[in-house]
């Protein structure tokens, strides 16, 4: 077994072992546009980032989510590239990661004070009649829900005045957010004006954010100076097409691929709001103005229920060997995840990565257990299940893989 221990730094060192253990809320950035699920924290990637890379690297997500990966290699000069089966992680990475000019914030500011005038329960909205035939309002039409979907309609029909497309998907970023804050597990659903007030507040919130973030990329770009100009790439596909991408054969091999792939046996709804407990709804694609049309075990590499999760693993298998042909000898690959059975997953998932190409790299400086791993608890997590605290899937792993 390959060993870095000795040849790490050792403040960049307990800067990442601190990260990894971080319990601290997601804030900085644009981070907070979106609460993605199973997301892990800025934190352990700005630190993963700077620990194993240098500006101008190339860092791969294969499994973006909310485009935390992204977000942090832009701040700090390296090229990215995002890949995710979903068209919402692929809508929320893209607004993140999107440079907006002064110009530009102040367009929305004087949208969304216009909006206010514009939204109201008793104004007619115009139905989206193509997302409700495909479903894409369910379970958000009850009587307690009918207010925000219909503030929700309105909104995003105004949204059209934004004749940049760019700015028009940073409203419905803020349209997701609010919907989001106003309808997924929540017990009691907001008024209307509730929703209002706090639609407006995340908007200014998130134009703040915005122009922080751009403040800085522009800082960053001038540090830069002459060189090529860093990149940032969001895909909509599955990893193992990643092969096919010809940004690699430009930008050559990931110095950095770190990630977060779906966890094993372990239910995570990626892709839906749960409404009034178990009742799923797909509003976040409407809102998003993009399309789903797919169950949960396509988000997460096979149904958790299947018999020893055999399409999970195949799966796994097919898309680290794809990643093993984007990657070479100086390629580090970097993973934080769970288990909903650890003692049996972690061992088979080893396995798959070994026969894809990629051996495990463990360090002494690092770990924080007798198996030489970095083990961190996640506290009161809860899946979306009676499942809360104290739990296998309340322990997250970092693995850390290079080519064999």
């Amino acid at each position: 077994m390959k060993s870095f221990g000795r040849r790490l730094n050792q403040e960049l060192t307990a800067e990442f072992v601190k990260a990894v253990h971080s319990r601290e809320p997601v804030t900085g950035h644009t981070h907070p546009f979106y609460r993605y699920p199973a997301r892990f924290s800025p934190l352990f990637a700005r630190a993963a980032i700077k620990m194993f890379t240098q500006p101008g690297d190339l860092i791969l997500d294969p499994f973006m989510g909310g485009g935390t990966t992204l977000v942090e290699a832009r701040v700090q000069g390296r090229h990215s590239v995002g890949v995710d089966i979903s068209s919402l992680s692929n809508f929320i990475a893209q607004v993140k990661t999107t440079v907006l000019s002064e110009d530009d914030i102040r367009a929305i500011l004087s949208w969304s004070k216009h909006l206010q005038t514009y939204l109201h329960c008793h104004k007619p909205s115009e139905r989206p009649e193509k997302w409700i035939r495909g479903g894409y309002q369910r379970n958000i039409t009850g009587k307690t829900t009918w207010p925000v979907r219909k503030l929700l309609e309105q909104a995003i029909a105004y949204a059209s005045q934004l004749a940049d497309t760019r700015l028009e998907n940073f409203a419905r970023c803020a349209l997701l957010k609010t919907g989001q804050w106003a309808l997924d597990c929540r017990k009691e659903i907001p008024s209307a004006e509730d929703f209002r007030r706090q639609l407006t507040v995340n908007i200014t919130e998130m134009c703040e954010q915005a122009r922080q973030f751009s403040s800085l990329i522009r800082a960053v770009d001038l540090d830069h100076g002459n060189a090529a100009p860093i990149e940032v790439h969001c895909v909509k596909k599955s990893a193992k097409e990643i092969k096919k991408e010809l940004v690699f054969d430009r930008l050559g091999a990931p110095r950095l691929i770190l990630t977060s792939p779906p966890y094993p046996g372990v239910h995570v709804v990626y892709h839906r709001w749960q409404i009034h407990g178990r009742k799923e709804t797909p509003a976040p694609f409407w809102i998003a103005n993009c399309m789903d049309g797919r169950g949960a075990s396509f988000y997460t590499m096979g149904d958790r229920r299947k018999p020893g999760l055999s399409t999970y693993f195949s799966q796994l298998f097919e898309t680290f060997s794809a990643l093993a042909q984007v990657s070479d000898s100086s390629t580090l690959l970097i993973q934080m995840l769970a288990f909903s059975e650890p003692s049996c997953q972690l061992p088979r998932y080893l396995d798959v990565m070994k026969q894809a190409g990629f051996v495990e790299d463990r360090s002494d400086s690092l770990a924080n257990s007798h198996d030489g791993r970095i083990w961190r608890e996640v506290p009161n997590r809860k899946w979306y299940a009676n499942q809360k605290g104290n739990t296998p899937s309340s322990k997250e792993v970092v693995l850390i893989h290079r080519l064999t």
